[in-house]
């Protein structure tokens, strides 16, 4: 069939590019709709949440600073695992203690290796309903301790080729909740080029990717972080465009790999002390470096060879094997919320923190450093100097620095200038050493001398951490001044430069 059209097409050449012009324009007005930048996210504006995952529930000191500090609105408290044994379903590993209050509460259940191992069999009801009834518990258990869950969120690390299946354990979950209960999941970088997750996102309210931990190094010269700014902008651009209401899951922990001498990965510690770690004179100090030198806001990469076979912070060594130390800063922290600001797009519910900071993690930022990065302000050491005297050993001092600030120190440098001949002895703590020095007259530096001429103690330490102190006991024959010029020099883990020099009031102590 032929169609007549009721008019006839100008001919004139100027007619049918002023058309050409119209239809360009309309094109470019479509394509702009489509592709167009989304409107970045003030830093205020965005709910900041956090999960919490060790098996006790926080303390109310790590609660509260974490709802004074960083505004937190809602805790992901992880409360058990699902697994799989001798062919039933099962929760084991329930968390201890009293459930987070005052703030919105979401359960979170994740399964074991096992269970991952046999989804593929496993009776996709059954499953559903192990969930289920592990969230019944809970949910009397969060009414007796006065806390306000509102949610349940399914942390389950399911190979890409079955989210189908766990599209369909999601939605038979769903039957078994009761009405107003928030359904979540966490998901994976891997996930987001599935044809299957736009479906199994459709089962939920919203859902948490971790834009973090997508490759884990499985040798010794592969230089991962745990999170890259280029893979973070794919990561949030891929989850915008699901068009799916979600929480940005962010990293602040760091972990330790340790590898064999031939360069493979033994195990993964999540948890590793970077400070026993430096101060243990079996590990030897190899590399340092920043993941993405060129860029301001990077983890730091430590690398240590163990001069014999040993344990550091639990884990045990041989000679020649290779720990590896991955850090994260405040200003990694903050590249990655300014990079979800500027392309999460209207979809976005807030930033989800991994994983909320304790008192004694080690292995994680400080509250102080989560709230100045997702703030967007400049991370900064802060430095506690004090000389105390001990008043159980005469003619005793004890030299602490503490950082209270936001960043940490590398290469740190203390130095206390005394009069010649005063200084008996000095006893540094593990990971910190000191050397007498002589200030010479015209001269632009210290240089290394006896200790019976030296008139400067300097103080050294590869790294001070927020929230970390190192000491040194200095044994003089003659009282210091009252008061103390001490002057302390070092690089920023954000990679800048510090200087500072300050007067401290010498102090009585307690009796040690």
């Amino acid at each position: 069939m032929t169609l007549a059209l009721p008019f006839r097409l100008p001919a004139s050449r100027n007619v049918q590019m002023l058309l050409l012009a119209i239809v360009l324009m309309a094109a470019a007005a479509v394509i702009s709709t489509v592709y167009r930048k989304p409107r970045p996210w003030r830093a205020d504006e965005v709910p900041v949440t956090f999960w919490a995952w060790r098996n006790q529930t926080p303390s109310e000191q790590d609660l509260f600073e974490a709802i004074e500090k960083a505004r937190a609105r809602a805790i992901f408290q992880r409360a058990g695992q699902i697994d799989y044994q001798n062919g039933k379903l099962v929760r084991i590993r329930p968390v201890s203690g009293q459930l987070p209050i005052c703030v919105d509460l979401h359960l979170v259940y994740n399964a074991t290796q096992t269970l991952l191992t046999n989804l593929e069999n496993i009776d996709e009801k059954a499953l559903a309903q192990a969930i289920a009834e592990a969230l019944r518990e809970d949910l009397n258990r969060a009414a007796q301790d006065n806390a306000l869950a509102v949610g349940i969120q399914i942390d389950f690390d399911v190979p890409t080729r079955l989210l189908k299946k766990y599209e369909r354990i999601l939605r038979l979950l769903r039957a078994e909740l009761k009405p107003g209960t928030k359904l979540s999941i966490t998901g994976l970088p891997t996930w987001m080029q599935s044809r299957d997750l736009a479906s199994t996102l459709n089962q939920v309210d919203f859902w948490v990717p971790q834009f973090y931990g997508a490759d884990i190094p499985e040798r010794l010269d592969q230089i991962i972080p745990i999170s890259s700014t280029n893979s973070l902008e794919s990561f949030v651009n891929s989850a915008r465009k699901l068009d799916k209401p979600f929480y940005a899951g962010l990293a602040a922990y760091g972990y330790g790999l340790l590898y064999n001498p031939a360069g493979a990965l033994i195990t993964l510690r999540g948890d590793v002390d970077a400070t026993v770690v430096a101060t243990d004179p079996n590990l030897e100090l190899i590399d340092k470096r920043s993941f993405e030198p060129a860029k301001l806001g990077s983890e730091w990469r430590y690398v240590y060879r163990a001069r014999a076979d040993g344990v550091t912070d639990k884990l045990a060594m041989h000679a020649g094997d290779v720990l590896v130390l991955d850090l994260p800063t405040a200003e990694s922290l903050r590249t990655s919320a300014r990079t979800v600001r500027e392309l999460a797009g209207e979809k976005l519910l807030g930033i989800c923190i991994f994983r909320l900071s304790a008192f004694d993690d080690p292995a994680t930022l400080t509250t102080e450093q989560v709230a100045v990065a997702l703030a967007d302000q400049d991370s900064a050491p802060e430095f506690k100097i004090r000389l105390v005297s001990d008043e159980k050993r005469t003619h005793t001092w004890m030299l602490e620095v503490e950082n209270r600030g936001s960043a940490g120190a590398i290469d740190l440098r203390v130095e206390v200038p005394m009069e010649p001949g005063t200084i008996e002895s000095l006893k540094p703590e593990r990971g910190v050493s000191l050397e007498t020095t002589c200030l010479l007259r015209g001269a632009d530096t210290n240089q290394p001398c006896s200790q019976n001429r030296a008139n400067v103690i300097r103080m050294m330490a590869p790294g001070l951490r927020p929230g970390q102190t190192c000491r040194a006991l200095l044994v003089l024959k003659t009282a210091p001044p009252n008061v103390v010029p001490v002057s302390i020099e070092t690089q920023t883990d954000a990679g800048t430069p510090y200087l500072n020099r300050l007067e401290i009031p010498v102090e009585s102590g307690a009796k040690r």
